[in-house]
């Protein structure tokens, strides 16, 4: 690396010169090229004394700008770059040239994963391939508090992207809709009645009328314009349809165990013993590595993560491609899901499709009110009925179902 630097500064690379020798080089007394003065600097630097350092970070902020902002870009050693960032003012264009510079080491880019510099921040999460070749920079990514939502958002879009492409080449179904598991959940009504239950100020919400020959949509129907309109949009933005080629999916699978991967013959089935160990077994991995499991386990890794304190591995678990509708179901009768999960929920359009869904998000009393009284309008008569009379919803939305079935007393 030291190959395009004169020998007159290739003179001064050794562990071991003359105290005065290197005091006379830090304070830029021998004539150096200000590109190759900070390199020979940035190498002694960490040995020297006190006095010797002051000495050294004088000349090095004396130093044209334009020599820095070069430095970054070049083939150097990742200790140039490392005493760059700590000693030295970066444009803009140089902190980018720096995080993008392939020679910056792991241990470098996992430190800069905890600053609070948004701009930091988003390049390092940009680079998901080096993301993926090392959990630490991950698990300092994802606990950052800094880090900017859309980032994050994006980073998770990759992540569940690989997962999704993984599980199809290990030929493990991704599923969506679970429409047998999802009948099972309280007696939901049949799509006909569903619709015929309706009162008549909901066909005037777009869902079309079952009289005459017009034919009753089933539970995949898309939800009326006006109700999807008022639910949360998902977050996250869109990757190249480009990315998903070469993507190195295997990466993601490091450092889990293939027992919570292939499903198992039920959750219900698994030994209290074995359900045991594999709670201790995930209880010890990082954030990443639950983040990983989450989107790309089983049903029992599921379970089990769906109770961890992190809110991004319980986040993970909804956005797996194998998660099915009813589990969504069974997390949103839950009491104790957080108001966020709930929103993620209402936001997929996919999931809005099942009664069974809807009807849970609108039961549960974390749901906001103006989301659960937008899907009131997909409830049928008898839920409304019950819905008016439950103690367990907020008032508001308890009497718009009562108005709604008419009731006015």
């Amino acid at each position: 690396m030291f190959e395009n630097l004169s020998e007159s500064a290739r003179l001064y690379l050794k562990e071991s010169i003359p105290k005065q020798l290197l005091s006379a080089l830090v304070k830029g007394l021998i004539p150096l090229e200000p590109k190759e003065l900070l390199i020979v600097i940035a190498y002694h630097f960490k040995n020297c004394d006190e006095q010797t350092k002051m000495d050294a970070l004088g000349t090095v902020k004396s130093l044209p700008a334009n020599a820095i902002d070069t430095i970054v870009t070049e083939d150097v050693p990742d200790f140039v770059l490392s005493f760059v960032y700590k000693n030295c003012i970066l444009s803009q264009g140089a902190v980018y040239s720096l995080v993008t510079n392939k020679n910056l080491s792991d241990e470098m880019f996992i430190e800069l994963a905890g600053t609070d510099n948004d701009s930091i921040l988003e390049l390092i999460a940009k680079n998901q391939m080096r993301i993926l070749k090392d959990d630490r920079i991950f698990d300092a990514l994802i606990t950052n508090p800094h880090l900017p939502k859309v980032s994050k958002d994006q980073l998770m879009e990759f992540l569940t992207l690989v997962a999704s492409k993984e599980l199809m080449k290990l030929n493990i179904k991704i599923e969506k809709k679970d429409m047998t598991t999802a009948g099972k959940v309280s007696d939901l009504p049949t799509s006909a009645q569903k619709r015929m239950d309706l009162p008549s100020n909901l066909q005037k919400a777009g869902l079309p009328s079952n009289t005459g020959n017009t034919a009753l949509p089933s539970d995949s129907a898309p939800l009326p314009s006006n109700v999807t309109s008022q639910l949360p949009s998902e977050t996250g933005a869109a990757l190249p349809a480009d990315l998903i080629g070469n993507l190195p999916t295997a990466l993601i699978m490091q450092g889990l165990p293939s027992e919570l991967i292939e499903e198992q013959d039920g959750v219900e089935n698994v030994d209290d013993g074995v359900r045991l160990t594999l709670y201790q077994r995930i209880q010890k991995m990082t954030v990443s590595q639950k983040i990983k499991l989450a989107l790309l386990g089983n049903k029992e890794a599921r379970a089990i993560l769906l109770r961890d304190s992190n809110r991004v591995v319980i986040e993970s678990v909804i956005k797996s491609p194998r998660i099915t509708d009813g589990e969504v179901i069974g997390i949103t009768n839950s009491r104790s899901i957080s108001e966020d999960i709930i929103r993620m929920v209402a936001s997929n359009r996919e999931w809005q499709k099942n009664y069974g869904i809807r009807q849970a998000l609108v039961a549960n009393p974390k749901t906001p009110v103006p989301i659960a009284i937008k899907l009131l309008e997909t409830m049928s008569k008898q839920d409304l009925k019950r819905l008016s009379n439950s103690k367990n919803i907020s008032a508001v939305v308890a009497t718009t179902a009562k108005r709604m079935t008419g009731d006015t007393k």
